[in-house]
């Protein structure tokens, strides 16, 4: 069995692939899977379809759907997958099946290697933990509680994606990802240190204008929609950039996961 959550949600067993589709089907299996082998009571599922005004058959509704989403599982030979488990529901994964405990772990590695200063070996790993991702995590699913869970998926990407650019600038390797640092500074505007690794690689590339420009254009938006300067560090390397200094930053290494 293979489950996938950083991205398009979706199992495959023995039979094929299974996505289950319906909303309520979506919020139950993820919340059981997040909390894989660990029981989620019944009460935390009403929480998570309906807030704080559940309908007075929210128990039963509950019961209704995991009966539902047990034969969309059982058609890709997923029978074992949910657990009755009083006062609740359990889902039994193991940790080689969940393709988020393999990036953690990539992530895990790659940051042990970094603090080691073996950087090519943590830019691989953190490549192939970064390879997972095939979109937005949890998507559409409208629910209070999958929300966060969601954000959280999305910021251990971002600071992954954050260490891994400062390891390919520090190999050298800045001309191939000046594309994709560029996308994610449009999408994360205000994260300052991609915005720190683009302009290490606009210099180191050759375009130290554009690396200036780029400069320019971030304190220009924090000052217009924040009321704040960058931080030192981003000025540090606009300084070195205009007086030709060496941006020779070490990757630093962030907290486990």
């Amino acid at each position: 069995m293979k489950i996938s959550v950083l991205g398009r949600f979706e199992l495959t067993g023995p039979r094929g692939t299974v996505r289950v589709t319906a909303r309520r089907h979506q919020i139950v299996l993820a919340t059981l899977v997040w909390h894989a082998n660990q029981v989620v009571p019944i009460e935390s599922l009403i929480d998570a379809l309906w807030g704080a005004a559940p309908p007075d058959t929210a128990r039963s509704q509950v019961h209704i759907c995991v009966s539902g989403i047990r034969k969309r599982l059982a058609r890709g030979g997923l029978h074992q997958l949910v657990d009755t488990e009083p006062p609740g529901y359990l889902a039994r994964v193991d940790a080689s099946e969940l393709d988020l405990h393999a990036f953690d772990d990539f992530v895990a590695r790659g940051r042990a290697l970094m603090a080691d200063g073996r950087w090519d070996e943590a830019s691989r790993c953190l490549a192939d933990a970064l390879s997972l991702w095939r979109g937005e995590p949890f998507a559409g699913m409208d629910s209070d509680r999958i929300r966060p869970l969601a954000v959280q998926l999305d910021e251990r990407r971002i600071t992954t994606s954050e260490e891994y650019f400062t390891l390919q600038n520090r190999l050298g390797r800045s001309a191939d990802v000046i594309g994709d640092l560029m996308t994610l500074v449009e999408q994360h505007p205000f994260r300052e240190r991609l915005r720190g690794e683009l302009m290490v690689a606009l210099c180191r590339t050759g375009r130290r204008m554009e690396a200036l420009r780029e400069y320019r254009d971030t304190r220009a938006l924090f000052v217009r929609e924040l009321g704040v300067e960058p931080s030192r560090e981003l000025q540090r390397m606009e300084q070195d950039i205009l007086t030709g200094g060496v941006l020779d930053y070490r990757p630093a290494v962030t907290a486990p996961v």
